[in-house]
């Protein structure tokens, strides 16, 4: 690997293209090549720089960034963060589907303050995309399916109990394998789903919704003291650790406790509280993602006697909670990203 990380910055605003440049600046190891206003631009300096990561806003002039995405993937080997906004949300789940690695949220308010808040993320996400390798761009991508039910209604069985409980984890390019995983899954199964994929705050309903397209399986952002119904998968809260309590009837517990490896929702609090309700009918599954989050809930499942499944390194965007767990050895089964939903639907009817 080359000594600098080269950078093409891409925003129609010169306020934002300043401080994303002035973000990156801080940072000896990143060379920013070059910036463009426009996706037609963004095309043509994509190509005649071959950067390392481009900086992607969504809406700009002559071609949006979604529009310019597949081009710039095309044409070049560059690892592409989208600029985000809140507005933006469905957009840029859409962009990670077709190949963009990672998001950031655009900076708001007063520009000292979003700097400072901008830098640390901003260096964070250009560093992680750098990782993965190009040909793990598209990778993820789930094609979707007509559903039975209509985005789960009609074929829940809510009067059954809740036989298997799978819990998932999944950060960096945890939505499109998410869609992946879920668009192979069924209502039919008797299992009920809880997810923490590691987001900003306001990301969340959407990507419940973009799942929701993909299965039968209802999707929901979760709420405390919701039950726990067969057929239905609840998506921890951005600020909000996701657990679960109760005797015969299972409900959604969800804390402002501390952060737990940096992030709230965290995966280990999850699983740990999956292991503790549901012991042997737990399914864990840990998808790609950095750091270490879910190993040790893994650990907790592993050892009330449910089943633990890993995605594989080749499939993953970056192999960072996935590899973690099985090298602490408590990954049953490392699979690739394809496979792991026929290996969750095995682990389900036992």
């Amino acid at each position: 690997m080359r000594s600098t990380i080269k950078v093409l910055v891409v925003d129609d605003s010169a306020l934002i293209r300043q401080m994303l440049t002035r973000a990156l600046s801080v940072d000896p190891s990143i060379e920013i090549v070059g910036s463009a206003k426009t996706g037609l631009e963004a095309i043509e300096k994509a190509h005649a720089l071959q950067p390392d990561v481009v900086t992607l806003d969504i809406e700009m002039p002559e071609l949006t960034g979604l529009e310019a995405l597949p081009h710039i993937v095309k044409s070049s080997t560059a690892r592409i963060v989208m600029l985000s906004a809140l507005s933006d949300a469905d957009t840029t789940y859409q962009a990670l589907s077709e190949g963009a690695t990672d998001f950031l949220v655009k900076p708001s308010g007063g520009v000292a303050r979003s700097l400072n808040e901008l830098t640390e993320d901003l260096l964070k996400k250009i560093k992680i995309a750098y990782r993965v390798s190009p040909g793990l761009r598209c990778l993820g991508r789930a094609e979707g399916r007509p559903t039975p039910g209509g985005n789960g209604r009609g074929v829940r069985r809510r009067d059954l109990p809740v036989d298997r409980l799978v819990a998932i984890a999944a950060s960096t390019g945890g939505p499109p394998a998410l869609e992946k995983v879920f668009s192979g899954l069924t209502a039919e199964l008797p299992a009920a789903y809880v997810i923490v994929q590691h987001l900003p705050a306001g990301f969340t309903n959407s990507l419940a919704r973009r799942l929701a397209r993909v299965t039968d399986i209802r999707v929901l952002e979760a709420e405390d003291d919701m039950p726990i119904e067969q057929g239905t998968a609840y998506l921890a809260p951005h600020g909000h650790h996701l657990g679960i309590s109760g005797m015969r009837t299972k409900r959604i517990v969800l804390d402002e406790s501390a952060p737990v490896h940096g992030v709230r929702p965290a995966a280990d609090p999850l699983l740990a509280s999956a292991a503790s309700n549901y012991r042997e009918r737990c399914v864990g599954v840990i998808l790609t993602g950095m750091g270490s989050d879910g190993t040790d809930g893994l650990r907790h499942i592993r050892e009330a006697g449910g089943q633990t499944i890993v995605q594989d390194e080749e499939s993953s965007v970056v192999w960072g909670m996935p590899g973690a767990a099985m090298r602490a050895g408590v990954a049953g089964h490392v699979v690739p990203l394809p496979a792991i939903s026929a290996e969750i639907r095995r682990a389900v009817r036992g």
